[in-house]
């Protein structure tokens, strides 16, 4: 089973930034699970969120800001980075998750993770499920991922399904939250995906003895707490 470090070691640094993902690497992750976005200038940048509002009290969003504006802003002396310095930093042999925040982002993300020589250990996400399909047709031998969450809870389980074993991406997230709210479902959802070869990750989580009860459904967790769940799979008492 892999750990990706959720935005970073984010329980203890600020999320998606350099020093969240540094740290995340030294602590032992197998890699990094960030979020990317475009700047009004077009620039590639690392935040989760539309609008600037919890992390820097802006209430402006990414979209109307430039780049320049975007890296001027600091939360507990961090900067938001760009996603170059990101792949930049990436250990050989590690990996990195990219959500795809915002459709235009897509192809631009791609081609920079083929520039940068990561397309062998980079997985992109995104809940846009029309983009997944969008760049897998035009990638095939890279990797994708379908992200699930509440917002695909009226898509018809059958069609759902049906266009994933049809795209046959890398692999599909699935929030801890589905075990709770749709259990059965969820445990049929996971051996198709299995049957047909396609990877589970599980996002995101911070509940130890429920990834102890249930590791062998998950090929990968993302997570925040990454000290905590390394050191579990590192064989430490914890």
């Amino acid at each position: 089973m892999m750990i990706f470090a959720h935005r970073g070691y984010s329980s203890k640094y600020p999320e998606n930034t350099l020093t969240a993902f540094k740290k995340a690497f030294e602590m032992g992750a197998d890699g990094i699970e960030l979020d990317v976005r475009l700047s009004k200038d077009g620039k590639l940048y690392v935040f989760h969120d539309e609008d600037m509002l919890r992390i820097f009290g802006v209430n402006k969003r990414g979209k109307d800001l430039s780049s320049e504006e975007i890296r001027s802003f600091r939360y507990r002396g961090e900067r938001v980075p760009n996603l170059e310095e990101v792949l930049d930093l990436v250990p050989e042999g590690k990996w990195v998750i990219v959500e795809i925040k915002e459709f235009d982002a897509g192809e631009m993300a791609v081609q920079l993770v083929i520039e940068k020589g990561l397309k062998n250990r980079a997985i992109f996400s995104s809940f846009d499920h029309d983009l997944i399909r969008e760049l897998k047709y035009h990638h095939p031998n890279m990797n994708f991922a379908f992200l699930l969450d509440e917002e695909h809870k009226d898509i018809d389980p059958q069609v759902l399904i049906g266009y994933i074993i049809k795209t046959h991406p890398h692999s599909v997230h699935i929030p801890k939250d589905a075990f709770d709210i749709v259990p059965d479902l969820t445990m049929r959802f996971i051996s198709i995906m299995k049957e047909n070869c396609i990877d589970i990750f599980l996002w995101n989580t911070n509940d130890l003895e429920f990834v102890k009860k249930h590791a062998q459904l998950f090929d990968a967790i993302i997570v925040d707490d990454v000290e905590k769940f390394v050191s579990w799979k590192r064989g430490v008492r914890v």
